[in-house]
């Protein structure tokens, strides 16, 4: 998936001009995608070189003409060939997690001053996403329920906001109480024993680890 799949589906609910697909975009994709405007601009022009977009110039005087841009039919079957097509599973790379999970490596004060740094930008992204929400619950019902599905999106993004807030008040405890400055190597053997040796498959793998350790097991065999 790439921005000009959400550019494709953006300009599916009609034609618009460079400046209000940058803006709309902002208020109806851009807390599902990042893109800066120059990002965006780039990939219209792209999208239309493709054949995907038709643009016409249209007289805004007494502003300079402006480019609008309308999916054409080859755009249309893009995008609907992209909708019908399943997307892979996220994988999350998260470095601030690696972090938090590596806190007894570290100094607290240090890490504990990023978390505050980063749950200072949820709270903002949380205000702004409570403000979309009203604006969303401020239409008519027939009319939300037509658009339930980025009203829906806008909802789970608040959900995620909320998550990581609540989430970070139980780091801070961890951080406050400090219990890794008393780990003793044996503790540290015996955590990355268990956890190594815990006989699970990977969320990625399809087999077993069980049926892993049998096949090494017959390789080795048959080596000696």
């Amino acid at each position: 998936m790439s921005l000009r799949h959400v550019l494709l589906v953006y300009l599916g609910s009609g034609g618009a001009a460079g400046y209000d697909i940058v803006k709309g975009f902002q208020h109806t994709y851009g807390y599902l995608w990042n893109a800066s405007f120059q990002q965006i601009y780039r990939d219209l022009a792209k999208l239309h070189k493709d054949g995907l977009l038709d643009c016409e110039t249209v007289d805004n005087a007494p502003r300079p003409p402006r480019k609008v841009y309308h999916l054409n039919q080859a755009g249309w079957q893009a995008m609907q060939e992209w909708l019908a097509k399943p997307i892979a599973v996220p994988r999350l790379n998260d470095g601030f997690m690696v972090k938090v999970a590596s806190m007894h490596l570290q100094d607290p004060d240090t890490l504990a001053t990023e978390l505050n740094q980063l749950r200072e930008h949820y709270r903002r992204t949380l205000e702004h996403l409570y403000r979309k929400r009203a604006v969303f619950e401020s239409l008519p019902a027939t009319v939300l329920g037509k658009f339930m599905g980025v009203f829906l999106t806008l909802k789970r993004g608040i959900r995620l906001a909320e998550t990581w807030l609540e989430w970070a008040e139980e780091v801070d405890q961890v951080l406050a109480a400090r219990e890794w400055q008393h780990i003793t190597p044996e503790e540290v053997r015996l955590f990355l024993d268990t956890l190594q040796g815990d006989g699970l498959p990977q969320p990625n793998s399809s087999e077993p680890a069980a049926r892993k350790g049998t096949a090494r097991k017959k390789k080795s065999g048959r080596a000696t």
